[in-house]
C-alpha cells in the first residue's frame, strides 16, 4: 500500500511545520479528554517544537507527498522528558502528533513503526510514553501496557494530567 506520506527524520529547518502542526492538532484533538482551563495553560507549552528533538536524529516527520506540509511528527530519545536517572537500554517516545485532518490515514502507527525500529536499531530494550488521555487508545493498539496515571509539570504551577505507558522491544 503506497501512502500519501513519507517519514523522514527531523531537522532543524522544520520546527515551522513541526509549530504548526502542534497548534492545529493539540487544540482540535485534547478538548475531548481535558478541561479547558488545564488547556489554557498547557497548550501554549506544547504546541512548540523542540530544538532538542528537532536535532535528535531519533525525530521523525511525516510530510505529504503532495504538497510537502508535514502532516504529523514524532520519535523517541534515549533521554526523558521528565528527567531523572533511567534504565540505559530504555528509550521514551516523544511529542508524537498527528494533524487532525489526517487521523486515521495510517500517519501516527507509521511513525511508532519507525520509531520502534529506530529505537530497537540503537539498542533500547523497552520504550516508555507519556500519553495524553486522547491518545490512550493508541498506544495500546500499537502494544503499549498502562503503568499509571501522572502529572506533569510543564511549568511551575502548570500541571497535565496523562498516562505513562511502557512497551518491551521484540529480540531485546
Amino acid at each position: 500500500m503506497t501512502h500519501p506520506f513519507f517519514i523522514r527524520p527531523a531537522h532543524l529547518d522544520d520546527r515551522d511545520g513541526v509549530d504548526q502542526l502542534l497548534t492545529r492538532s493539540y487544540p482540535d484533538l485534547l478538548p475531548q479528554d481535558y478541561d479547558a482551563t488545564v488547556l489554557e495553560a498547557a497548550l501554549p507549552l506544547i504546541t512548540t517544537a523542540q530544538t532538542a528533538l528537532l536535532t535528535s536524529g531519533t525525530y521523525f516527520v511525516a510530510e505529504c507527498v503532495e504538497t510537502d506540509e508535514i502532516v504529523g511528527a514524532g520519535g523517541w530519545t534515549d533521554f526523558s522528558p521528565v528527567r531523572g536517572i533511567g534504565d540505559a537500554r530504555q528509550g521514551h517516545v516523544r511529542h508524537v502528533a498527528t494533524r487532525s485532518d489526517w487521523l486515521r490515514r495510517g500517519v501516527a502507527k507509521a511513525l511508532i513503526d519507525v520509531t520502534l525500529a529506530s529505537a530497537g536499531a540503537h539498542g533500547m530494550s523497552r520504550l516508555s510514553c507519556m500519553s495524553t488521555h486522547t491518545a490512550r487508545r493508541f498506544y495500546q493498539a500499537m502494544g503499549f501496557a498502562e503503568r499509571g496515571e501522572v502529572e506533569l509539570t510543564l511549568a511551575p504551577g502548570v500541571h497535565f494530567p496523562a498516562v505513562q505507558m511502557q512497551m518491551a522491544l521484540e529480540g531485546c
